[in-house]
């Protein structure tokens, strides 16, 4: 082997090993310690804490002002993955939806704040769970970003999320989103913030389409409900990344709330980032491959 060759070689691993890192999560894991629970009953805080771990999912163009074309929520997990409820991105027959059509917006407070194309990202491939029933579980998919969003600022961050989160029955917890302000009403511009508290399977048992097996059922601790346009949402229990918010919501008459488990979908969530990243360091290492081998044979 010569030396062309052995430069080439490290160059392509220290490239992958790059890749890889970065898309496993640019930025330093949330370490926020003086996290107190927020306003309950559905208002919006004084601070705009966890705007920075989730996206707003919209239609590629807005139809007359900017925000209109607000659907879903989404939960940043790393870089470049953002993960949603899988019923936002597939129609009935769970057919996906054509990633080219959508796009997401980070960083913002307000859903209809302008923006520009430093604060939004286009979606290149959608992954659902391989479990997934409409409505009734494993209610998520993964989409993968076509760039990253920028690791510099406080104003985007991942999720803070660990291995196996613990919660228990009557532990409070909290979900946010840009939904419904009520049922058939126009949605939230601001953020709105939700406290709930945890309850046992039983709960949620008489609601439509619910699921023991991958949901987490709570109960809004006062007044509030989860609407359309909050699916894809995260649940946060001290401090930690928990579940999102899926299946059908009725925004009214129903106090039982149910969200999909993070723990029970974590590992195919792991196992579809390595797949996103393997696909598009494969495709860069080829293309650096030919290049230089090129370069050579010109010189």
């Amino acid at each position: 082997m010569n030396i062309y060759q052995i430069l080439i070689v490290w160059l392509l691993v220290v490239i992958r090993l790059d890749l890889e890192n970065g898309e496993r999560g640019t930025f330093t894991r949330n370490s926020d310690d003086k996290f107190q629970m927020l306003i309950a009953g559905g208002v919006v805080p004084d601070n705009g804490k966890f705007v920075r771990n989730i996206v707003s999912i919209r239609t590629l163009h807005y139809i007359q002002f900017y925000g209109d074309n607000h659907f879903c929520t989404g939960v940043i997990l790393s870089s470049q993955t953002v993960l949603t409820a899988a019923h936002c991105v597939t129609d009935r027959h769970k057919s996906i939806m054509n990633p080219r059509g959508l796009l997401v917006v980070f960083g913002a407070v307000g859903r209809l704040d302008k923006y520009g194309k430093d604060d939004s990202r286009r979606i290149t491939q959608i992954a659902v769970h391989p479990k997934y029933q409409r409505y009734l579980k494993y209610d998520v998919a993964l989409l993968r970003l076509a760039d990253r969003i920028p690791g510099n600022t406080r104003h985007v961050k991942p999720i803070m999320t660990r291995k196996w989160a613990s919660f228990y029955v009557g532990m409070l917890c909290i979900t946010m989103g840009w939904g419904q302000l009520y049922p058939h009403g126009p949605y939230a511009n601001e953020l709105m913030y939700l406290e709930v508290a945890v309850r046992d399977h039983d709960f949620c048992n008489g609601m439509e389409n619910y699921d023991s097996e991958s949901s987490i059922c709570a109960e809004p601790k006062d007044e509030g409900q989860v609407c359309p346009g909050d699916l894809g949402s995260p649940i946060i229990c001290s401090t930690y990344f928990t579940g999102i918010i899926g299946g059908a919501q009725k925004c009214e008459g129903i106090k039982a709330l149910k969200f999909v488990n993070y723990s029970k979908v974590e590992a195919w969530v792991d196992k579809t980032v390595r797949i996103f990243s393997g696909s598009s360091n494969m495709w860069l290492s080829h293309y650096l491959l030919l290049f230089t081998l090129y370069a050579l044979r010109v010189t």
